[in-house]
């Protein structure tokens, strides 16, 4: 066994915390795992919230204001106020995506270590 691994698990087996190595390794990987799909689904919460949309939803509309950005004839204080909006807008989309993505990598991990 890897002597970094049997650092950290013996002394949870030996307090019989855990009764083998195996179940240690595989609860401790669960519990791991768990924590970042909740850590994940909390920050996609929070964009839905923030928003009021899932992610597919905000793409679209993150579109839209950039179509109206071009095409819309405003002001100069408009176009530019909108032109912020926009770009903190698309850092948020890409946060979101960031995020979106993390929880569906652990989502999938989640489900090959629970198989």
């Amino acid at each position: 066994m890897d002597t970094i691994f049997a650092i950290v698990v013996e002394p949870l087996v030996r307090r019989q915390i855990f009764v083998t190595e195996e179940q240690a390794a595989r609860e401790l990987v669960r519990d791991y795992v768990l924590r970042q799909v909740t850590s994940s689904q909390r920050a996609v919460a929070r964009f839905e919230r923030k928003y009021g949309m899932h992610f597919e939803r905000f793409g679209e509309y993150l579109h839209e204001r950039s179509t109206l950005l071009e095409t819309s004839p405003l002001e100069p204080d408009q176009r530019q106020a909108l032109g912020q909006a926009v770009m903190r807008e698309e850092d948020d989309w890409l946060d979101w995506k960031a995020a979106q993505e993390m929880l569906d990598s652990w989502l999938g991990v989640r489900r090959e270590v629970t198989a």
